[in-house]
């Protein structure tokens, strides 16, 4: 869904969305989620959002990789959106606070889906677990450690040194 600019009034326009998006541009939608959108005209093409989201993720926990479902509840959206190209900064610039609430669209629509992903992104965990104690996989194997004891011991395998086996005499001559 689009927004057309022209059908934005000056008291603002309030939107409520359902649907789903490809939150990881993994090449389905997967990811359902309501919105609702406030858009307000400040004036030359510049328009302040505000809002909340809730959605559905399916995320993969980064020590087992098994998918799970994780919630996000009710996450604010506050920011300005700008037509892109109306900004004119030098290439490198250190970012000002107004700078980091701001996001750009292009054109006569406004498509809402493109921002609410990003608040999305923004909302979910950047290392994923489906629990705090999750064992992970075993490194020498490759078996899940939350189903079974595979027994196998790092560094002890007959023949392969532990990769910062080196470190260890290092540290250990510098102390005598």
């Amino acid at each position: 869904m689009a927004i057309k600019i022209n059908d934005i009034p000056p008291e603002g326009l309030t939107v409520t969305l359902a649907d789903t998006l490809d939150l990881f541009e993994g090449g389905f939608a997967d990811t359902p989620f309501t919105a609702t959108i406030t858009i307000k005209a400040e004036g030359a093409g510049v328009f302040h959002v505000n809002g909340t989201v809730e959605a559905t993720a399916s995320l993969e926990c980064s020590r087992c990789l098994k998918r799970f479902i994780f919630p996000v509840k009710e996450t604010s959206m506050d920011f300005d959106l700008v037509p892109e190209g109306s900004r004119t900064m030098p290439a490198e610039h250190e970012l000002g606070r107004s700078e980091l609430d701001t996001e750009f669209y292009q054109g006569e629509e406004i498509g809402p889906k493109e921002f609410i992903r990003e608040q999305l992104l923004l909302a979910i965990p950047m290392v994923p677990l489906h629990s705090p104690d999750c064992k992970g996989l075993c490194p020498v194997c490759g078996g899940d450690r939350n189903e079974r004891d595979c027994g196998c011991r790092i560094g002890t395998m007959e023949g392969v040194m532990h990769p910062f086996e080196a470190l260890k005499k290092i540290i250990k001559q510098e102390k005598e």
